[in-house]
């Protein structure tokens, strides 16, 4: 994608996650970002998409423990701050819901959370609520399904070391839509 179509449309998403409507122009260029529009729906951005930019946006505040099991993983997510940690909570729980009721969404700063909305019985889930966060288990005995567990592991932390950052190189390295 030429880098000015890509610059437009990363006005177009900040500008609506922001509660900016943007130009015509701008609204345009989101819509011919593939998955964009139908990522920033207004049920995407109430929920999943809201938290997840709240989440970049306090990267700093979160630490995260990821041990990899011999079919999976188990991640510690935790924050000290407690409106951090809230949201951690809460945007976990949308996701597992999302996943239990087969409702996935685009998310182009992924390659793995797509793959796990293709195949969400394909691995078991067991979450744990924390005081300061929350404590998950992901296995599965499909080993390509394993791959793509760690593989979202790695991508959480990245997201968490980096913020922003990492979320826009892995939309240009995805090419989902962008």
């Amino acid at each position: 994608m030429k880098r000015r179509s890509f610059l437009m449309t990363i006005v177009a998403f900040f500008g609506y996650v922001f509660g900016r409507t943007g130009t015509a122009a701008t609204q345009s260029q989101g819509m011919m970002a593939g998955g964009m529009c139908s990522m920033m729906s207004k049920e995407n951005m109430q929920g999943p998409m809201r938290t997840g930019m709240e989440l970049f946006q306090r990267h700093e505040l979160i630490h995260r423990q990821v041990t990899e099991l011999p079919n999976g993983v188990h991640v510690v997510t935790t924050s000290n701050d407690p409106a951090t940690a809230s949201i951690i909570k809460k945007h976990v729980v949308e996701m597992y819901a999302r996943l239990d009721k087969n409702q996935p969404f685009p998310y182009p700063v992924s390659k793995s959370v797509p793959k796990m909305f293709a195949n969400p019985t394909g691995y078991q889930r067991k979450l744990e609520v924390l005081p300061n966060g929350i404590a998950i288990t992901e296995t599965s005995a499909d080993h390509e399904m394993v791959a793509v567990i760690r593989a979202h592991a790695q991508e959480l932390n990245g997201f968490v070391k980096e913020g922003m950052p990492a979320m826009m190189r892995e939309m240009m390295q995805n090419g989902n839509g962008m």
